[in-house]
């Protein structure tokens, strides 16, 4: 089972869950780590020898700065400094569609650029959850009971996926430090009291895009065997 589908199947177990706390990202992480592993036998191999350690929740510094980072990818021979060769960040936007898609753009532009900072042939990688339900119910206290607007749904969420595809991503170290190296995004309808699912359809990624989730992982591991 791979990212997309076993997150779904996480989401469907915790229903209920608040999407700003760090189980739901975690478990993503680890399941990220997985396909990475099986998607690139060279870097499954680094990983199982611990060579290289994936960890969550990492702080990454640069000369001036540090920052938490969802998950990273490190060389042990380089320990105590944590050189990451290759990072995800996860982003998720539950509703609110129109304010969160402008700051989790902000988001990954800011965090490429710091990962860059940290280390100029970091590979990058960023995944961006978009629930496509319009009755989603926030659990946070203030939320209960919210009515939202009523508005084309298919349309925000093809525009928000929109902004994400439009971001320019890095093929050369040299390339500017602000892009990504590859992005992803998985589209869910979770209504917050009931069972998740996957969107597999449009306006979902799909197989011949870039942001398709399948293209996100085979493009890491090809960039992590040219670079190291």
């Amino acid at each position: 089972m791979r990212a997309p589908e076993a997150y779904v199947r996480w989401m469907s177990e915790h229903i209920g869950f608040n999407p700003r706390a760090q189980q739901n990202s975690n478990a993503l992480s680890d399941f990220v780590v997985n396909d990475l592993m099986m998607s690139c036998p060279e870097m499954g191999a680094a990983i199982r020898s611990e060579t290289l350690v994936p960890k969550k929740n990492s702080q990454v510094k640069t000369s001036s700065a540090v920052r938490t980072v969802d998950l990273v990818i490190f060389e042990k021979a380089k320990l105590p400094l944590i050189s990451v060769s290759v990072s995800i960040e996860n982003k998720a936007i539950m509703a609110a569609h129109g304010k969160a898609r402008k700051n989790r753009y902000g988001d990954v532009i800011a965090y490429s650029n710091h990962m860059h900072n940290h280390r100029q042939d970091c590979i990058a990688g960023a995944i961006v959850v978009i629930n496509v339900s319009p009755t989603y119910e926030n659990p946070d206290q203030f939320a209960k009971g919210l009515k939202r607007p009523k508005f084309d749904m298919e349309k925000v969420v093809r525009d928000t996926i929109g902004i994400f595809a439009s971001i320019p991503t890095r093929n050369e170290s040299a390339d500017p430090r602000d892009r990504p190296e590859a992005l992803a995004v998985i589209v869910v309808d979770y209504d917050g009291t009931s069972p998740a699912k996957l969107v597999r359809e449009p306006p979902a990624p799909q197989v011949n895009e870039a942001i398709y989730y399948e293209c996100f992982i085979a493009r890491i591991g090809k960039l992590w065997s040219q670079r190291f």
